[in-house]
């Protein structure tokens, strides 16, 4: 009896799979707090690229700009992470862009993202969050 409770024991743990999850703070730089609204951040997660298909986050938060310079996203399992961040200034929920196509509001990547110096390549925004606590700094560009 106690070799069957011990071996249907290790079946039933062994058919849960455990995740070492990750705690990572965003440090957001350069944010204009005199035009007030929201801070809008999306998570996604790595995948092929598929010009027909538009990428689902796995997480989207919405914070408001008072305490937008240090925004703790949900656990998330290790792996590669695209993050997007904007600033919605007028607060109606999406990028707001000029005739020209130029975003009219402040908006920042993970990666290789610099303001006034974009890279053509999409999977150079990706980031390896890692299991445990990490800090990842993303500029503001407006």
């Amino acid at each position: 009896m106690k070799i069957a409770l011990t071996l249907l024991y290790s079946i039933l743990i062994s058919s849960f799979t455990f995740y070492d999850y990750n705690q990572t703070t965003l440090n957001l730089s350069n944010l204009n707090f005199d035009l007030g609204g929201d801070v809008r951040v999306q998570v996604f997660k790595k995948q092929p690229i598929n010009l027909m298909v538009e990428l689902e986050p796995v997480e989207k938060i919405q914070v408001p700009l008072e305490i937008a310079s240090h925004i703790k996203l949900p656990a998330l399992e290790p792996g590669e992470y695209m993050i997007t961040v904007f600033h919605d200034s007028n607060k109606n929920g999406k990028m707001d862009y000029s005739l020209l196509g130029k975003p009219k509001e402040g908006y920042g990547l993970s990666g290789e993202f610099y303001c006034g110096n974009k890279n053509a390549k999409p999977e150079s925004y990706y980031v390896y969050l890692n299991s445990g606590n990490q800090q990842l700094s993303i500029n503001v560009c407006y």
